[in-house]
C-alpha cells in the first residue's frame, strides 16, 4: 500500500512540476492610432476585447502564433471601429503535460473618428 501512495505521489508531483500557467502584460497605450488635437471621436463601445490564441503541441505549433495585432484587429472588427483608446494588453500561457495554449487579449475603448487639421504622415 505504501508502494502504491508513494508511486502516485511521485506521478503527481511530476505533472505538477511540468504544467504550469504566465501572465504577463502585453502593453498600455493611450490610443492605436494618432489623434491631434484637431480630431473629434465618439466612443462606440467600452470595453471592446480581442483575443488571439494559438496552441502547440510537444512545442511544435498546431496554429499560427498568436499575435497583438491579430487581436487588435478583432476588437476592432467586433465593433465597427476606427481605433481603440486606453488600450491595454495581456499575454497569458498555459503548459499543461504536451499541450501548449497562448493567448493575447487587447482590451480597449472603440472608436469612430473624423481625422480634421494637419495631415499625420
Amino acid at each position: 500500500m505504501l508502494k502504491r501512495i508513494t508511486k502516485w505521489s511521485g506521478i503527481v508531483v511530476a505533472a505538477s512540476l511540468i504544467a504550469g500557467c504566465i501572465t504577463g502584460p502585453g502593453g498600455l497605450a493611450p490610443s492605436t492610432i494618432p489623434i491631434t488635437a484637431n480630431d473629434t471621436y465618439t466612443v462606440v463601445k467600452h470595453d471592446a476585447i480581442g483575443v488571439d490564441t494559438s496552441f502547440s503541441i510537444l512545442f511544435i505549433p498546431v496554429t499560427p502564433s498568436c499575435s497583438a495585432y491579430q487581436a487588435l484587429m478583432d476588437a476592432k472588427e467586433e465593433t465597427g471601429a476606427d481605433a481603440l483608446i486606453n488600450v491595454t494588453g495581456e499575454n497569458k500561457s498555459v503548459y499543461l503535460f504536451i499541450v501548449n495554449w497562448q493567448k493575447m487579449k487587447i482590451r480597449g475603448d472603440a472608436i469612430k473618428f473624423q481625422q480634421a487639421g494637419s495631415v499625420l504622415e
